[in-house]
Formats: structure tokens, C-alpha cells, sequence
């Protein structure tokens, strides 16, 4: 008791991904049967001249006996197949229906669920104690006073439905055998649907009961939150991935600063190396990007575009590749090869001046 008091969080994603993983999700049989029953009561004037007909042909063939025949275990086995098949034509539209509300409503309920789980043996389930407690439980007592319920409801209805239609009843031999089928089938429609509805009604509120105790039963103390937390920060997908954004974060940004950059510096193909210098803001050139491989090809696309000028000085582009990171200025014994390349730049700029 003390345990469910501290339990005062909600299930955080990761315990409600999990106990869907196990098969435990918050879901209504009777929503399912009542939606289903609500449907096939919906259907029931359509499908009355279909039941009507397949049901005479039914009992024709089955109360049919031809007494100019010898009967052997062949011909019976003919007889009893036939029978079959035509029983199951004659259930075949409510099957379906049932079959079809039936995966929806549950799909709606729980999603798609795919888990051995509940196959698996668990003694928790042989335990006495364990199955007396939910005996005297509260969702015991519930599921006690719906069952009750609805057990007192459909009686009312199926009296009152009687009541109201008695002096119909008793005069329906009057009718004829066909208009007394569709006498009995407006009768139990009317009757069905009433049923329907409250059966729906009582549906939902399992549903929302057991949605509320699944979300209870899930409930976390702070510290199993907490330590789950830790759980998944020592994750190595969860490092992997995160690692794996600050990469893409660090990348935009470095690809950012390509666009004021002076230079870039190339191996050619497998390194490119981004200078920057300003003699208003920068004390010396400074690495504003580098790469290597496909971040190489991407940062010349880049420098393309921009009109960045590319270079190529394979031992340069080596070196500053391994000893200077990005963000740190040029270091002195580099600076005389990193002036040729700036001289060049520079030099290049000037012409392209000119020929404008």
C-alpha cells in the first residue's frame, strides 16, 4: 500500500512503450462486442430478406428426407457437409460483421500489437493469495456490478418491449408465415436496439474505467523516473543519437561561416580546410571549418557557391587538418606558406577586379 502511495507520477512514454511491449494496454471487451452488436442491429433491415431467405432453404434442406434413397455412410457424410455449408452462408454477414467492428474497436483501443508476452508462463498467476486479492479487487467489484447491470437492464427492456407489443404478439398468427418473419424482425430490431444502446453506453464507460486504472497501475514514484532517466542517459543508442545531433548542430554552424570565409584550403579531394582573415577583427588567420571526405566535398559546394576561393596545397592542408582546430588562429610555423596561399588569394581578387 505504502509502495502505490508513493506512485504518485505519470508513466513516462518509455514505461507506457514498454508495457504496450509486454501486451498491457488499457482496453474494453464490452466496447468491442457492443460496438459490434450495435452494427448487426443497424443491418438488421437490410439483411432481413437474406436471413429470411437462406434460413427457409436451411431447414428445407435439412428436414428434407427422400425416402426413394438408400442411405450409406457416403450419402450422409454428402448430407451433413451441405448442411454445414449452408449454415455458414446463412452466418456468414454476421460473422463478418462481428469479425470486422470487432479489429477496429480493438485497434482503436491498443493500436497494432505484436508480443509473445502473455503466452509466456508466469507462476504470479498460480498464486492464491495473488488471485484472491483480485477476487475481492476493485475492478472485481466493477466488473461484478456491470455484468449485474446489465444483466437487470436487458431484462427490463426485453419486459417492457413484450409489454408494448403483447396484443401484437398474440394476434401475429393472423399474419401469414412471411409477414410474420418480418413481424418477429421489426419486433427484435426495435428490441436490439435499445439494448444496443445501453450496451454501447456501458461500453465506453468500461472503457474510460479501465483506461483510468492501466494509467493508475502505471503510475512511477520520482525516484523510479529518476532513475530511469539514468537508465537512458547511459543508453549507448541514446548517447549514439545525441552525440549524433550535436554533430549535425556543430556542422550547421561550421557551414555557416564558409560564406566569410577567405579561403579554403584542399588536399584536394579528402581534406578542405576553411580559412578566415580579417585584418579588422582577426589578429591571424583563423580555421573557421575544416573536414574530411564527404564534409570536404560538401564544404567546397558550399565555397562554390559563395564564390570562395579553393586552393590546393596537399602538406598545408594536412597539417592544419590534424593540429589546429576550428576556431584556434593559424600557428606561427604555418604562417609563412599560409601568407603564399592569402598572397595568391588576394592576387586573384585583384585581377578579377580589373576584368570587371
Amino acid at each position: 500500500m505504502e509502495d502505490r502511495e508513493n506512485k504518485t507520477e505519470e508513466a513516462t512514454p518509455k514505461r507506457l512503450r514498454d508495457a504496450k511491449k509486454k501486451g498491457q494496454v488499457a482496453k474494453s471487451g464490452d466496447l468491442g462486442s457492443a460496438v459490434s452488436f450495435f452494427i448487426f442491429t443497424l443491418l438488421i433491415g437490410a439483411l432481413g430478406q437474406y436471413i429470411l431467405n437462406n434460413s427457409l432453404r436451411f431447414l428445407r434442406n435439412s428436414l428434407y428426407i427422400d425416402y426413394g434413397i438408400s442411405l450409406d455412410f457416403r450419402r450422409l457424410r454428402a448430407m451433413g457437409i451441405n448442411n454445414i455449408v449452408q449454415f455458414l452462408i446463412l452466418i456468414f454477414p454476421t460473422t463478418i460483421i462481428a469479425l470486422i467492428s470487432g479489429i477496429i474497436v480493438n485497434l482503436f483501443q491498443t493500436g497494432f500489437i505484436f508480443t509473445k508476452e502473455p503466452l509466456k508462463p508466469d507462476l504470479k498467476r498460480l498464486n492464491p493469495i495473488e488471485g484472491f486479492k483480485n477476487i475481492f479487487s476493485k475492478k472485481a467489484l466493477f466488473t461484478l456490478t456491470k455484468n449485474f447491470g446489465k444483466l437487470i437492464l436487458v431484462f427490463y427492456l426485453t419486459y417492457k418491449n413484450l409489454s408494448k407489443s403483447a396484443m401484437a404478439i398474440v394476434n401475429s398468427g393472423n399474419l401469414g408465415t412471411e409477414k410474420l418473419f418480418y413481424f418477429f424482425m421489426e419486433f427484435i430490431k426495435a428490441l436490439s436496439l435499445n439494448i444496443a444502446i445501453i450496451m454501447l453506453v456501458l461500453g465506453v464507460i468500461d472503457y474510460i474505467f479501465e483506461r483510468r486504472e492501466y494509467k493508475k497501475n502505471l503510475r512511477m514514484s520520482k525516484q523510479e523516473i529518476k532513475d530511469e532517466f539514468k537508465e537512458m542517459e547511459g543508453s549507448p543508442e541514446i548517447r549514439a543519437a545525441r552525440l549524433q545531433r550535436q554533430r549535425q548542430i556543430a556542422m550547421g554552424r561550421m557551414m555557416t561561416h564558409i560564406e566569410d570565409a577567405t579561403v579554403v584550403v584542399t588536399n584536394p579531394t579528402h581534406i578542405a580546410v576553411v580559412l578566415r582573415y580579417d585584418s579588422d577583427i582577426d589578429q591571424a588567420p583563423i580555421v573557421v571549418a575544416k573536414g574530411a571526405g564527404h564534409i570536404a566535398q560538401k564544404i567546397k559546394e558550399i565555397a562554390k557557391k559563395f564564390d570562395v576561393p579553393i586552393m590546393e596545397n596537399k602538406p598545408l592542408a594536412r597539417t592544419m587538418y590534424k593540429k589546429v582546430d576550428i576556431g584556434e588562429y593559424v600557428p606561427m610555423e604555418l604562417y609563412k606558406a599560409v601568407a603564399e596561399i592569402l598572397a595568391l588569394v588576394y592576387d586573384m581578387k585583384e585581377k578579377n577586379k580589373g576584368k570587371i
